[in-house]
């Protein structure tokens, strides 16, 4: 008799992934669907996945090829392009788009930045009968879909096998957006970028000078960095010895610097930071005033590091960051909440160190060392007709 692991994979022969992303080449997003892709493709899945083509390669595509999978590459049209699809694709390019991925799969996965963008991928999978699941990374109040938009999106989430939520707080938002219950929703944890066993050194007293890092795309859209312009060009916290890093890039990054040097602030760009635990050898705490989130990596790793978070009280945030415990909560993202919250950070900046180690104890209790071991189990257990065994419903 084969063991319950043989069986898994003897029954998952094939795995397709469309990651709807079309925004940025790669995204905090990204990183779920693409370890699950290598998982499975090392293991001798054949793994197919659809992704947009950018003007250069995407070095983590280029990866996933060199373990074995198979990329296609969704073109990016122009407006005239996006007619003559319509007129030459009848049944739509969704749908001879996964007809050509999803051919023969077990499973078709859907990777979405948001948890409105995989819409046309659903409908084209469940119009041929394909067996999906669906992955949601963020939601956003702000965004809220017309009713026949939420209609459209409750029945295709409702025909999935899964859909996986990174917060609580998005699903009950995508319930509440899509007025559906999602039967067959789950809350998965996401892959992080540092070691399980982090332990970064303190960097130094933080009652003399305060270090603080800011991870994340330069898009003030959802990670709202000129709240934080706005906060340190007040006259206290020009007095005050904070400096701040912006780790990341984005569509912002010269809008931001040209903002920075016009009012002489104390902060640097650091560009995409690869080695996230040597940042934090040089960093107190995390700042991240998002206006709207799933629940980001950054967050995640600082915790991880034994660094408190200074973040707004949106979707997961709350979640991980007990305010003044091992964090700090912003109670919406506005310059004069964010000042707020910044104000008792500094306020207790004598206490970083230990709600730092009070941030590392309770994360560990929240996200395990191998998120993607898990995730891909949830994916086995579709295809055995378990239904999955995720957090939450």
């Amino acid at each position: 008799m084969l063991s319950s692991t043989a069986e898994r994979e003897r029954r998952m022969r094939k795995i397709a992934i469309i990651a709807s992303n079309e925004l940025a080449p790669w995204g905090g997003g990204e990183y779920c669907w693409s370890a699950a892709a290598e998982r499975f493709a090392r293991r001798g899945v054949q793994v197919n996945v659809s992704v947009m083509t950018w003007d250069r390669p995407v070095k983590q595509v280029e990866h996933l090829r060199s373990v074995g999978c198979r990329i296609f590459h969704r073109p990016k049209l122009s407006l005239p392009g996006r007619a003559w699809r319509r007129l030459f694709f009848r049944k739509g390019y969704a749908w001879h788009h996964v007809k050509r991925v999803g051919a023969g799969a077990d499973l078709v996965v859907i990777s979405q930045s948001g948890n409105i963008d995989g819409l046309q991928w659903m409908e084209a999978a469940r119009d041929q009968g394909l067996d999906y699941a669906v992955i949601s990374q963020s939601g956003n109040e702000q965004w809220w879909p017309d009713d026949e938009s939420a209609e459209r999106l409750a029945a295709g989430y409702e025909a999935s096998r899964a859909a996986y939520f990174v917060s609580e707080a998005n699903l009950a938002l995508s319930r509440r957006q899509f007025v559906t219950p999602l039967g067959r929703a789950r809350v998965i944890r996401n892959p992080f970028n540092v070691r399980y066993q982090a332990r970064p050194p303190w960097p130094g007293d933080s009652s003399e000078r305060l270090s603080l890092a800011y991870v994340a795309s330069l898009d003030v859209r959802q990670k709202g960095q000129e709240l934080l312009i706005q906060v340190l060009e007040r006259p206290r916290w020009r007095t005050r010895n904070v400096h701040v890093t912006l780790a990341g890039r984005g569509p912002h990054e010269r809008a931001l610097r040209k903002t920075v040097a016009n009012l002489k602030l104390n902060i640097d760009f650091a560009g995409f930071v690869e080695d996230i635990e040597e940042l934090w050898s040089h960093h107190h705490a995390l700042v991240l005033p998002s206006r709207f989130e799933g629940l980001p990596l950054a967050l995640v790793e600082a915790m991880l590091c034994g660094r408190p978070g200074i973040v707004t009280d949106v979707a997961g945030h709350r979640e991980l960051v007990r305010d003044g415990v091992n964090g700090f909560l912003a109670k919406g993202p506005t310059a004069d909440l964010l000042d707020e919250a910044m104000n008792r950070a500094w306020e207790n900046r004598h206490r970083l160190k230990e709600m730092g180690e009070t941030a590392a104890r309770d994360v560990r209790q929240w996200v395990s060392a191998d998120p993607i071991g898990e995730f891909v189990r949830e994916l086995d257990a579709l295809v055995n007709g378990a239904g999955g065994q995720g957090r939450g419903s």
